[in-house]
């Protein structure tokens, strides 16, 4: 425990990690003793992290070492097994697709990166590309891709640095991950797992790295949605076979060899062995990308959970990001069912409100979203992996304006709760048997919706970090520890007299709820298209400045009602 807190007390946000150092000084008995508590880390996403493949995120950007980009190549012996092993019956897109890398070939014979391969297909044939299945697109940039490898044919890692993040929020996540694995266990392990991740090979690196802590083993997962296909049914043999159906990646064993040794090592191995591996870690992470894809791994094509899932949901530590904090909704609370959301815009909710989907198994390839359109605002009933069940919890918050899509879906199933987490920020909720402790790290914010009485209305709070909430039978407020220790009032204009366009864009309605927070405002309308967006004080709204930072004013059950124009 001495660790933790001389980490936390170096910490720059020392005032809040100093609260936070006596609630987990008050946890630390339990936590050794019972392994019923839990720490969950909900990201939501954009964790700022220095990598070889990102050195804009890092201070020093010129002592970087590892792989800088994925490399592509047009040969001749490519073109062929692109045109042998083409992965359905299009002949047309396959002659297109062929007649168009020919002529890049002789344009780029060399290595090139996915952005030129991309660029010189559009310049030559826009159409031709546009008109590829997700499939097909897949297929043929896997069968173009190559390995990258030094000069002794040993490949390439991509390496992270995290003490180099020029993102201190994402620092104060990224260590909090460590400190909180140190107090879980003596002998702390963390887990990743990559399977939101289309390709969960390439993916495997960075999380790898990331998780590289002192005094902590880390290491990759390779729980794949193949894999849990092929080690459940004792079809290990297949598991190529397997990645081609059930995730679309192609070419893998001459790209990421050795993570592909590791995922046959780990399905010849069995289902006990994977589930004590998984029981033995201190911690899991789960990364971003499609909350769908991750899904695979926990549930099989009827919905049932694998062996392994409960094991995965029990760690002492539970960390996600984006996709991996969206799996993470399901279970049941007093309110019903907890649904996981898994795609769809704000606008789009308002126009078509929200859609439930069936989950994608290897029954599903093309059309797991019934055809839905891309902002179509969908869900899975059944939800994810039920850590998570106080309500539903959405990612890229505030930045992709995402609240009235996730007011939309709980109007839909009827659960009270939702929890909308900003990018470079985490929900931190620490579960124990006596209690519940919930806080907010990183740079920006978490949004707390309360259902109103129709899908057209609601209320609307900010948490912003270094907040600290009670969990109380009549829901979640600020703790009276975060009001005391609130900063002064400042004086700064009021808000002009007018309506705020585009409300529903960017991070407009978060900019919007911060002055009226900051100026003490009472009222304000904003307007996307045919739709008002009124925002109003009432007697249980609360406005707390409780840092300097440009999102740190706290704001309690501010109402926010819908209209159309008529």
């Amino acid at each position: 425990m001495e660790n933790f807190r001389e980490h936390l007390a170096k910490s720059p946000k020392c005032g809040f990690f100093a609260a936070f150092t006596l609630i987990m000084t008050a946890f630390s008995t339990n936590i050794s003793a019972n392994q019923t508590e839990q720490t969950l880390l909900l990201i939501g996403g954009a964790l700022t992290t220095c990598s070889s493949l990102s050195p804009k995120n890092c201070i020093e950007k010129t002592s970087l070492i590892g792989k800088k980009a994925n490399q592509f190549q047009l040969t001749g012996k490519a073109l062929k097994e692109i045109k042998s092993q083409w992965p359905d019956d299009s002949t047309n897109n396959r002659n297109e697709t062929l007649r168009v890398l020919s002529k890049i070939a002789k344009q780029q014979p060399n290595l090139i990166d996915k952005g030129s391969l991309l660029w010189a297909w559009r310049d030559l044939d826009s159409r031709s590309l546009n008109n590829l299945t997700d499939r097909e697109y897949n297929f043929v940039t896997d069968m173009l891709e190559v390995a990258v490898v030094d000069a002794k044919g040993q490949r390439i890692k991509e390496t992270v640095q995290s003490k180099q993040n020029n993102e201190p929020a994402a620092n104060d996540i990224v260590n909090f991950i460590s400190a909180t694995a140190k107090v879980n266990s003596k002998q702390p392990s963390l887990l990743a797992i990559t399977a939101s991740s289309r390709d969960p090979y390439e993916s495997a690196d960075f999380y790898e790295g990331l998780l590289d802590f002192d005094r902590i083993k880390s290491s990759w997962l390779a729980l794949t949605p193949a894999l849990a296909q092929a080690i459940t049914t004792g079809q290990c043999e297949k598991l190529a076979q397997f990645r081609q159906q059930n995730m679309q990646v192609f070419n893998r064993h001459k790209i990421y060899p050795d993570r592909i040794q590791a995922e046959q090592q780990l399905c010849d191995a069995g289902v006990d062995n994977l589930v004590a591996k998984i029981e033995s870690a201190t911690g899991i992470m789960l990364n971003g990308g499609d909350q769908s894809l991750t899904r695979k791994v926990l549930f099989d094509g009827t919905g049932k959970p694998y062996p392994w899932t409960n094991a995965i949901r029990s760690r002492p530590l539970l960390v996600g990001t984006s996709a991996g904090t969206a799996i993470q909704s399901g279970g049941s609370n007093q309110f019903g069912s907890v649904a996981m959301i898994t795609n769809g815009t704000s606008l789009a909710a308002l126009r078509d409100g929200a859609h439930a989907v069936s989950a994608p198994s290897e029954r599903c390839e093309d059309d797991c979203n019934q055809g839905l359109s891309a902002d179509t605002l969908t869900y899975q009933t059944n939800g994810g992996l039920g850590s998570f069940s106080a309500g539903i919890v959405d990612t890229h918050f505030s930045e992709r304006n995402r609240t009235v899509r996730l007011a939309t879906l709980l109007a839909k199933t009827g659960q009270q709760y939702g929890f909308g987490v900003d990018e470079t920020t985490a929900l931190v909720i620490i579960k124990s048997q006596l209690s519940t402790i919930v806080t907010v790290l990183g740079k920006h914010g978490v949004v707390h919706l309360n259902k109103g009485k129709d899908k057209y209305s609601f209320d609307y709070s900010f948490w912003p970090a270094g907040a600290i909430i009670d969990v109380t039978p009549q829901g979640y407020q600020l703790s009276q520890r975060t009001i005391d220790s609130a900063l002064p009032a400042i004086k700064i204009p009021p808000l002009p007299m007018q309506r705020f366009n585009n409300i529903l864009t960017d991070a407009k309605l978060r900019s919007l709820t911060q002055a009226m927070c900051l100026t003490n405002e009472q009222s304000a309308v904003g307007q996307q298209d045919e739709f008002i967006v009124t925002l109003n004080a009432s007697k249980n709204t609360q406005y707390q400045r409780i840092s300097p930072s440009s999102y740190g004013c706290a704001i309690e059950r501010l109402s926010v009602n819908i209209t159309t124009i008529q």
